[in-house]
């Protein structure tokens, strides 16, 4: 009986362990992709996160844990269903597949729907403390990299195929909007948004005060229009709610936000690269009104756009869903987010929900691993717990 304990402990003691590595890498690289040390650090995230992975499922065979998370099924059943309609969809097209792309979309597809899963699976032996203090590193490195960059206007380390420079925006803090090693500037804004949430639901330390205006300053300084306005409106109606007049608000906030559209939309359209997009976006649009049920499979947007501009994703990832797989599996993921919105209790997971959801309006999220911080890591960690 002691030995089988012993064992049970070093088997636990080892998941842990392996585990906080891992998502010490991850987040860091989430944050910093594109940081070289001679090597692609997201290189050091596989080996890490396969060996977790394989002791996680031991672990619960090991000890009869055969209790499965809804949400892993879904998510499990959701990748299923993407890659059969990816399958088909090919099929049937007449589209040009660049094979060097899909192929590395398909990888990236698998690769983080596992990680969510595995969040999903481990969650009884993760460590809050672990999470917490990996963004607060990640993103205070990431904000020296963005004061870095708008100063001397490059970057060194960056990977191969990386810009390292800022570009001008007079409407930007400090009169360039930089990336640092996010490698775009609403990919930093997006993180920083995370980072801002987990502050506010950690102990105020006076380095975590200093943190959250560096968190601050860096969201402004990186300058995405989408999450400042969306952020702007979680905090008025966060006012509005204290004060206790939901109705009026509520009533107000349709109103601005049918009038706010309307002015942005006119605004918008005279600069350039917004009508760019709104090419991109009508070209997409086209391509689906011909295949409206079954769709193109993966990268299909993609190789649509080819055919017509240089462009080869339309910035706008609820598009890009529509496109590639069709609107029944659109509708199946709208639904999904639907009732994640509704049934969460805690009001800051909410508000995650929504910036990441507005900032898919202009850009690609899902290739990339950011959906796992807004979409499986607040309902994993016990973080948010407070209603702010």
């Amino acid at each position: 009986m002691q030995l089988h304990e012993a064992v049970k402990k070093n088997k636990l003691g080892l998941n842990r362990l392996l585990s906080a590595i891992f998502i010490s890498i991850l987040i860091f690289s989430i944050y910093n992709r594109t940081l070289s040390l001679g090597f692609d650090i997201r290189f050091l995230v596989f080996p890490f996160f396969i060996s977790s992975l394989i002791l996680a499922v031991l672990v619960k065979v090991k000890f009869g844990d055969w209790v499965v998370p809804t949400r892993a099924v879904l998510l499990t059943l959701l990748l299923t269903l993407i890659v059969i309609q990816d399958q088909i969809a090919w099929q049937f097209s007449d589209l040009d597949k660049n094979t060097t792309v899909y192929k590395n979309v398909i990888i990236l597809y698998i690769y983080n729907f596992l990680i969510a899963i595995y969040f999903l699976l481990n969650k009884k032996y993760l460590n809050d403390k672990v999470l917490i203090n990996s963004v607060l590193l990640s993103s205070f490195f990431l904000s020296l990299s963005c004061l870095y960059q708008a100063i001397t206007g490059d970057l060194p380390f960056v990977s191969i195929g990386s810009s390292g420079e800022a570009f001008e925006d007079k409407l930007s803090l400090l009169g360039v909007r930089p990336s640092g090693y996010a490698h775009d500037p609403n990919y930093t804004s997006l993180l920083m948004v995370f980072s801002i949430y987990i502050i506010v639901n950690i102990k105020k330390t006076i380095f975590n005060r200093a943190l959250l205006l560096v968190c601050l300053l860096t969201l402004f300084a990186s300058g995405s229009k989408t999450v400042l306005l969306i952020s702007a409106l979680l905090l008025i109606r966060l006012m509005f709610i204290k004060l206790k007049i939901k109705v009026i608000f509520n009533i107000g906030f349709i109103a601005f936000i049918l009038f706010g559209a309307v002015i942005a939309f006119s605004l918008f359209e005279h600069l350039s690269t917004f009508s760019q997009r709104l090419v991109m976006w009508r070209l997409a649009l086209d391509g689906f009104y011909e295949r409206p049920v079954l769709g193109y499979g993966i990268t299909g947007v993609r190789s649509l756009l080819e055919l017509s501009m240089r462009y080869v994703q339309p910035h706008n990832g609820w598009l890009a869903i529509l496109v590639d797989h069709g609107v029944v599996l659109f509708t199946l993921i709208i639904s999904g987010f639907t009732y994640m919105l509704f049934n969460t209790q805690k009001r800051a997971n909410r508000y995650l929900i929504i910036i990441f959801c507005f900032l898919s309006i202009s850009n690609e999220m899902w290739v990339y691993p950011y959906w796992i911080l807004f979409l499986v890591v607040p309902f994993v960690y016990n973080l948010g717990e407070k209603r702010v």
